[in-house]
């Protein structure tokens, strides 16, 4: 058995890892730890309620939005049935004009025929005939760019109809590009819309 002087002596050859104690000063206190964690607590909690309230704004924000896109968007909808309204009356007074004028026509091209027919009673009601007959086909020529006209502004006005239905989808997506271009059709055609349409033209026009 080794003796006490031995086991001393080798203890004293090993090195002693037992680590150094720490400084007092450093150490936090069990009251100090329990209020540094109490106000990091509070902090966590002002952070929460921060940021629920914030969410609680945005939502009634993105709320406030999306009813007035719906109103607006219901407003809008009104607006285009009246216009389809008042375009569709408008077409079906045109459409009666031009029957009336092609009424008109035959009567004339009748006139005509019979005209035709009554040049064998002589010379001079040949020359009156052909006087009477160059004037009805004057009237004839002069009532065909009539309907021609007519026809034409109908067509227009139901495209320039269609167009304006296309900027206002247009400025709705927020497609500036295709809402310009959509505008710069209308322009030349922009006498065509009713009251109500022209309204929401201008309100389209980008400066």
């Amino acid at each position: 058995m080794k003796n006490k002087k031995d086991e001393l002596a080798q203890f004293k050859g090993v090195e002693d890892h037992t680590p150094t104690p720490q400084d007092p000063s450093q150490v936090l206190s069990p009251r100090r730890r329990t209020a540094l964690v109490s106000y990091l607590a509070i902090l966590f909690a002002i952070a929460f309620l921060f940021v629920a309230l914030t969410m609680a704004m945005e939502t009634k924000h993105v709320k406030m939005i999306n009813e007035a896109l719906e109103d607006s968007n219901q407003k809008t909808s009104a607006s285009l049935t009246g216009s389809i309204n008042a375009l569709q009356e408008e077409n079906r007074s045109l459409t009666e004009n031009k029957t009336q004028l092609e009424t008109q026509i035959s009567e004339l091209q009748a006139a005509l025929e019979a005209a035709a027919e009554k040049e064998q009673d002589g010379s001079k009601q040949l020359e009156a005939l052909n006087g009477e007959k160059q004037k009805l086909e004057a009237e004839k020529e002069e009532l065909l760019t009539q309907i021609e006209a007519l026809t034409k502004q109908a067509q227009d006005a139901v495209t320039v109809s269609e167009l304006l239905q296309k900027a206002i989808v247009l400025n709705e997506s927020g497609d500036i590009a295709g809402l310009s271009e959509i505008l710069n059709q209308i322009g030349p055609m922009k006498e065509l819309l009713s009251p109500t349409e022209r309204d929401i033209y201008d309100s389209l026009v980008i400066d």
